[in-house]
């Protein structure tokens, strides 16, 4: 007679809370990448880092009862880090040919 056993397998929620709270942090931090001076670019990171930590947060909790769900809210953080990262790149290009415009 053959047994079989199953392992149910749980997420490990270590390290997206940990990716949070330095996303958390990163948010509430003074020092950033882009400053929070330039109106758009300086708060569009913040969103950027911060939305994408807290949705990779939600994911890895949501992973061990809902798969489909989980696996929008990947699509969704991807989705926000690659949209916003080319966003933020673009305003900043423009900021640049600005400045080297104008001196």
């Amino acid at each position: 007679m053959e047994q079989k056993f199953e392992i149910a397998t749980k997420t490990n929620k270590v390290v997206p809370i940990i990716i949070a709270v330095l996303g958390a942090l990163y948010g509430f931090s003074p020092v950033d990448a882009i400053p929070d001076v330039i109106p758009v670019a300086g708060w569009g990171d913040d969103l950027v880092v911060v939305g994408g930590s807290l949705l990779g947060l939600a994911q890895a909790f949501v992973a061990d009862t809902n798969a489909f769900l989980a696996k929008f809210l990947g699509l969704l953080k991807w989705a926000l880090w690659l949209f916003g990262g080319i966003i933020i790149l673009l305003i900043s290009l423009l900021g640049v040919t600005l400045y080297s415009l104008f001196t």
